[in-house]
């Protein structure tokens, strides 16, 4: 069986030793900096070659994500008459219903906070006086109405790459 060391504490014993303590602490905490410095200058400089290097690919990773997103909007009926999205080699395109609240027509936001607050709808309220969209997603289109709202849903174009299926290839 090992042998067991039991470690010295440092004591303090006077002010002379308080003193000393901290200027080695202050003279610690340069060096910390320093190498803190250093490791972030490290850092910045790695992250600005990366931005520099992934600029142009992510510009011709958007080209491509916009160009597939045109083709797909422009032969919907056909591509996506029975199914909301294709499963091809490299990916998955296709669309998905997205709801959204939106205001009506000439019915501003202050309006809808007066008509929630009339109708002492307070779930529809956020504690910072603004309207809670998220909340109303679950109402029925009168109450929506009634505050000057209405249920708008969209289309949403994805694109779900498959890294796995590009290796292998």
């Amino acid at each position: 069986m090992g042998t067991r060391i039991k470690p010295t504490p440092l004591i303090v014993g006077d002010m002379k030793q308080v003193e000393g303590a901290l200027a080695e602490m202050a003279a610690l905490d340069r060096k910390l900096g320093a190498i803190e410095g250093s490791l972030n200058e490290t850092i910045d400089a790695a992250k600005q070659r990366a931005g520099t290097e992934s600029a142009p690919l992510l510009a011709r990773r958007k080209e491509l994500a916009d160009a597939v997103g045109t083709y797909a909007t422009m032969n919907k009926a056909e591509l996506f008459k029975e199914r909301k999205s294709l499963e091809l080699a490299f990916g998955v395109i296709g669309f998905r219903q997205s709801t959204q609240i939106v205001q009506l027509h000439k019915v501003t936001k202050e309006m809808t906070l007066e008509k929630l607050q009339e109708y002492n709808f307070n779930d529809g309220i956020r504690v910072k006086m603004e309207v809670n969209k998220e909340a109303m997603l679950s109402w029925p289109e009168e109450r929506l109405c009634l505050v000057g709202l209405k249920r708008r849903q969209n289309d949403v174009f994805f694109i779900e790459v498959k890294a796995e299926e590009l290796n292998a290839k």
